[in-house]
């Protein structure tokens, strides 16, 4: 599985780029999730590990947020 927890941080993490990398990971991981075998495994996991998982889509939305506040605000 790709390791999102060390992604080095993004030069301006207020892109529209950096959002669709994000968006690509979030996706990724998604996916990854989806599929049965995981899943299974993913249930296994102690509940830290899974909380961890989900602190990345957490982080990976802010991050996003972030980038689609700024856009907005821009334009305003």
């Amino acid at each position: 599985m790709a390791d999102f927890s060390c992604a080095s941080p993004q030069q301006d993490a207020t892109t529209p780029d950096t959002a669709v990398i994000r968006v690509d990971q979030l996706h990724a991981l998604a996916g990854l999730l989806s599929l049965e075998e995981v899943a299974e495994q993913f249930s296994d996991l102690s509940t830290v590990a899974q909380v961890s998982i989900f602190g990345l889509f957490e982080d990976a939305l802010a991050d996003i947020r972030a980038v689609l506040t700024q856009t907005v605000a821009m334009r305003e």
